[in-house]
């Protein structure tokens, strides 16, 4: 494991904060989308709408196939004016990335935080019925000179013994239970095989996803405290990932 403190140079590519939400009493409709973007005018611009689309395959007893498309629409998105933040606001819940490059917690957090103010307002979910926070992280490792994803990552997949030893990709997810924050940790470690991949920067992407699903009331400032929770079990679980020699590349 490597030591907990600030990099100055983190590997984040992407940073997010997620709230779900129980049904709200209002869709976001034209009223409320002009709501937002009267809130949102000079920080944010309306990128396009969120929507699901299903398909339908069904077979007649005369055998004649048929088939029904349905699109519905779950919200917007939203950019700010520097492309460096998402918003998301959808019926069923309400999520803010952060993208290259990342700040810090607090600044996403903020922003988060001010936002949600917004979406409460929009769409007046009842209550937040799952918390998450999640990073994605795009690790470079050296790997020229015979070095191993082992001198790299404490849990590094690992091939079968007597088989080659020279992995091209892998994909390691484990979901971990914290009984006493009530949160869980999905750990994902991936490593797509691709053609040029440069020895000096293998690019392993450790994917970190702390949630809890306890409930609050919207405004319930204990949320907020749920969060920091989280992005302190997220901490831990990054450098509990890593060797030392790891951290010292973003330091």
């Amino acid at each position: 494991m490597a030591q907990q403190r600030h990099l100055n140079n983190a590997p984040v590519t992407e940073a997010l904060i997620d709230f779900r939400v129980a049904p709200p009493n209002h869709k976001l409709d034209e009223t409320a989308k002009r709501r937002l973007e009267e809130r949102l005018a000079g920080t944010y611009v309306l990128k396009g709408p969120i929507r699901v689309s299903q398909f339908i395959l069904g077979v007649a007893p005369t055998g004649e196939g048929s088939s029904i498309t349905s699109t519905e629409e779950l919200g917007a998105r939203y950019h700010s004016s520097d492309d460096k933040f998402v918003a998301q606001f959808q019926s069923q819940g309400f999520t803010v990335s952060r993208l290259v490059p990342y700040t810090t917690w607090e600044h996403l957090r903020d922003e988060a935080r001010r936002l949600w103010e917004f979406y409460v307002e929009a769409l007046k979910p009842e209550r937040v019925i799952r918390v998450a926070c999640r990073y994605i992280n795009n690790l470079r490792l050296p790997m020229q000179g015979g070095r191993h994803f082992e001198d790299f990552l404490t849990a590094a997949p690992a091939a079968p013994e007597k088989l080659p030893q020279a992995m091209l990709g892998f994909l390691k997810r484990v979901v971990i239970a914290d009984y006493n924050e009530k949160a869980i940790t999905i750990l994902t470690q991936v490593l797509e095989h691709t053609q040029g991949i440069s020895m000096e920067a293998v690019p392993v992407i450790l994917d970190i996803d702390v949630q809890s699903q306890e409930t609050f009331a919207p405004t319930d400032a204990a949320l907020w405290d749920c969060l920091d929770r989280l992005r302190r079990l997220k901490n831990a679980a990054f450098f509990e990932s890593i060797h030392e020699a790891t951290a010292e590349l973003y330091a």
